[in-house]
């Protein structure tokens, strides 16, 4: 695996998207998925002060739910693919299992720039008046601000230590015994730098959408991951033992610690 590239790794395990129109009927149904969730966020967000937020609540509680349960029964599912579906176990649970969250999530993170209320440009979803809908910064500063943060956010996604591609959860949770606990890289200041960045790249967006309501949005993301952690933890003690146990006692989960803050931020920019 270390000379093939992420993609040719990825078509080892889901070769289904070798073939051209498999692969786009799959991003296709990914699309109208996502077109669907978006309408339903901008209708929400438009009836009353709050939608946003209720909105974004009620699908990251699914997908909290949903990712929790598949720390918490790992094994059985395992067990359960390679049983049935031999050497395409990885595909058929990328597809089965996985492939229905990705609109959502995908959903989850461009929602906040819906709720931008700039006067400049053609407005896309009219939330009711009220405080936590209305602008907090300048557009000069919340546009450039917000950016950076996405960038940054997506600076932090790297993979760090051969380990951080999406697909890597997909082949490791079918195929735990090829996966090895990763500290190096990112994971050595943070356990879950995969979450902290995508909640970053959340907020960013919020930041950009200028108000209370689209940052508040954003912060939901971190919310779940809380919940989200605890049950992942307990499945990587099951895999991994006194290994992990060591790991977590040194390591924060979601934020470094204090002295480690600068060494974090060479890491990002320095690659």
């Amino acid at each position: 695996m270390e000379n093939k590239t992420n993609y040719d790794i990825f078509l080892d395990y889901i070769p289904a998207f070798s073939i051209w129109y498999k692969a786009l009927l799959v991003y296709f149904f990914f699309i109208i998925v996502f077109i669907l969730i978006m309408f339903f966020f901008r209708w929400i967000s438009s009836t009353i002060w709050i939608g946003a937020i209720i909105g974004q609540s009620i699908v990251s509680a699914l997908l909290s739910i949903y990712f929790i349960y598949i720390a918490k029964n790992g094994d059985k599912i395992s067990e359960r693919c390679r049983e049935k579906y031999g050497d395409l176990a990885v595909q058929k649970y990328w597809f089965n299992y996985q492939f229905a969250t990705m609109p959502f999530i995908s959903a989850a993170y461009y929602f906040p720039l819906l709720l931008y209320n700039y006067d400049f440009l053609p407005t896309i979803t009219k939330m009711p008046s009220h405080l936590i809908n209305s602008s907090i910064f300048p557009y000069f500063v919340a546009i450039p601000l917000g950016i950076f943060l996405v960038i940054f956010g997506f600076m932090m996604k790297r993979p760090s230590g051969g380990y951080g591609s999406d697909y890597d959860n997909y082949i490791y949770t079918i195929i735990p015994e090829k996966s090895r606990l990763i500290t190096e890289g990112m994971y050595h200041f943070i356990r879950n730098p995969q979450y902290l960045s995508r909640g970053i790249i959340a907020m960013g967006f919020g930041v950009i959408a200028n108000n209370i309501s689209a940052i508040l949005v954003g912060l939901i993301h971190f919310i779940s991951y809380c919940a989200i952690i605890p049950a992942e933890d307990d499945e990587l003690l099951r895999r991994y033992g006194d290994e992990f146990r060591v790991y977590k006692n040194r390591v924060p989960a979601l934020f470094p610690k204090y002295g480690n803050w600068k060494k974090l931020l060479k890491n990002v920019f320095s690659k």
